[in-house]
């Protein structure tokens, strides 16, 4: 538990948490929105919540070798992750293009054989597997936006996490050359690209949060 410092410790955790209120929060502006496909992404971003855990354990563990098969399951995850994450905004965006989708619910099997993908990406290498789920993200971000229906702040921090990515690579390079280390073994350069992810789920839950009480008060003054 002491590869990392404290203060990492704190933006790891704090990250973590973040998602969860942030699957919530989402969940909930499905309510007051009266569309169901945001409670498709709520769902979707769970294998995130498991990638992510799957660090904190590797970590909570010293990052240790033998452990290091965690590290590829996270990225696994990842990829699974960013796939349903598209998949679901695929969902939101055709609900604002073709009109609300009660009649046509999103169906689990949409969702469900992505994790069934996780046997055959299990053996590529993990950097491999975080590069690829860049491109799925990709895709998450195009039908979000093209969707008009993402509250503005989130929609900012959701296109923040490509800030991480980019601050990741380099630190990651810089890691390898100046201290022949991993950068999750240089904890001030580890924390420091972390905290760019605990600014992107900040924004994300903020954003929707003040979706939701603007949601709210449309529905008060429609009321009366």
């Amino acid at each position: 538990m002491h590869a990392l410092s404290i203060p990492t410790w704190v933006i790891h955790i704090s990250s973590v948490v973040e998602w969860i209120a942030a699957i919530w929060l989402i969940w909930t502006y499905g309510d007051v929105s009266q569309n169901r496909a945001w409670w498709g992404l709520s769902i979707a971003m769970l294998p995130a919540l498991v990638s992510a855990m799957c660090a904190c354990t590797w970590h909570f563990f010293d990052n240790a070798a033998s452990l290091e098969w965690l590290v590829t399951l996270q990225a696994s995850m990842t990829v699974v992750g960013n796939c349903t994450q598209m998949v679901a905004a695929w969902w939101i965006w055709r609900s604002a293009t073709v009109g609300r989708l009660d009649s046509n619910p999103l169906s689990l099997n949409t969702l469900v054989p992505l994790p069934l993908l996780l046997p055959s990406i299990f053996p590529i290498a993990k950097e491999t597997l975080f590069a690829v789920s860049l491109f799925p993200y990709l895709g998450f971000l195009w039908f979000l936006t093209r969707s008009r229906q993402t509250p503005r702040l989130a929609l900012i921090g959701f296109y923040t996490l490509l800030v991480f990515v980019a601050i990741t690579i380099p630190a990651g390079i810089y890691a390898k050359s100046a201290y022949g280390a991993n950068l999750a073994d240089v904890d001030w350069l580890h924390g420091g690209a972390e905290s760019f992810l605990t600014l992107s789920n900040i924004l994300v839950v903020l954003g929707f949060r003040q979706g939701i009480i603007e949601r709210r008060s449309q529905l008060v003054s429609q009321t009366e």
